[in-house]
């Protein structure tokens, strides 16, 4: 069960839990409530970011409370400060804050040190809680259910902390089956391989497709800024992948798009990834009055 103390991992949720806080989302979406007057959230991100930092920033202002943001450039991190003394000290000025970092399994060091609710923005390769959680927000208004789904990730699955903590949550629901295809050596590996039925290379990815009729196809870029030397091919969802997809499929991805999605096929109604992007606003809304226990 999630103590609200912290969001720094998907095996913090139950599947209660996700069903109680998409329930919250999707209330906020409809109506906004100045809940956090008076209250601060630090957006602490020492790896770049745009829909993430800038959802926390719109869904605090949304609650009716204020944030202070942290980028290394122009900080005393450029005079040699540890990312723990940033941590501490803004922290000190705050009620909760969003942490981003390139470090993998940091979150609860970062979080012991900040002494208030963290929610972790990232970290690394390894996790992203609150997306896993717009994701599920986005799956389950527009498919309906987070049960009994065939779920097909696309591109990038070994360096994806979206995908791998996707993943982690559907598998607490019924009945869902997800399958890969990836590019060269990107495949899917870990705590995560085993929640995987089938994961084929991305030349396979038309005929996945036409083979399982998935419910969601989610896509992802070439993490470059993680492959540490590996190689990889580069692949493009286009309008002849969309047009095999069945009627009722979703396509998404957590953007920024690096040419793995061709731009004319934003207007088909499968494309799933702006709306998913917008739900960072509300999901991040319920995530914060929770922690914050704003009711």
């Amino acid at each position: 069960m999630w103590d609200r103390k912290t969001l720094l991992s998907a095996s913090q949720f139950s599947r209660a839990d996700v069903e109680e806080i998409i329930s919250r989302a999707a209330r906020f979406k409809q109506k906004t409530e100045r809940l956090c007057n008076g209250k601060i959230l630090a957006n602490i991100f020492f790896e770049p970011s745009t829909r993430t930092e800038k959802s926390f920033q719109a869904a605090m202002y949304r609650l009716g409370g204020n944030v202070i943001s942290h980028k290394d450039a122009g900080s005393s991190r450029e005079k040699g400060e540890t990312k723990n003394d940033t941590i501490r000290i803004l922290s000190s000025y705050a009620d909760i804050a969003v942490i981003r970092d390139s470090e993998e399994g940091k979150t609860q060091e970062y979080a012991d040190i900040a002494g208030i609710p963290v929610i972790n923005a990232g970290d690394g390769g390894n996790e992203h809680p609150s997306q896993m959680l717009l994701d599920a927000f986005t799956i389950k208004e527009n498919v309906g259910r987070l049960d009994d789904l065939k779920v097909l990730f696309v591109g990038d699955m070994r360096h994806s902390r979206t995908i791998r903590s996707l993943i982690k949550i559907l598998s607490k629901f019924r009945n869902n089956a997800m399958y890969g295809v990836h590019i060269g050596d990107s495949g899917i590996s870990g705590d995560i391989e085993k929640l995987v039925k089938k994961v084929s290379p991305v030349s396979s990815l038309r005929g996945m497709i036409e083979e399982l009729s998935p419910d969601v196809v989610y896509c992802n870029r070439i993490q470059k800024e993680r492959l540490k030397g590996e190689t990889a091919s580069s692949y493009m969802i286009d309008g002849g992948v969309v047009e095999i997809m069945p009627e009722n499929c979703i396509l998404m991805d957590p953007l920024p798009r690096v040419g793995n999605m061709d731009p004319r096929i934003d207007s088909d109604s499968r494309a799933a990834y702006f709306k998913q992007a917008a739900n960072g606003v509300p999901m991040r809304m319920a995530i914060i009055a929770e922690m914050l226990k704003a009711k």
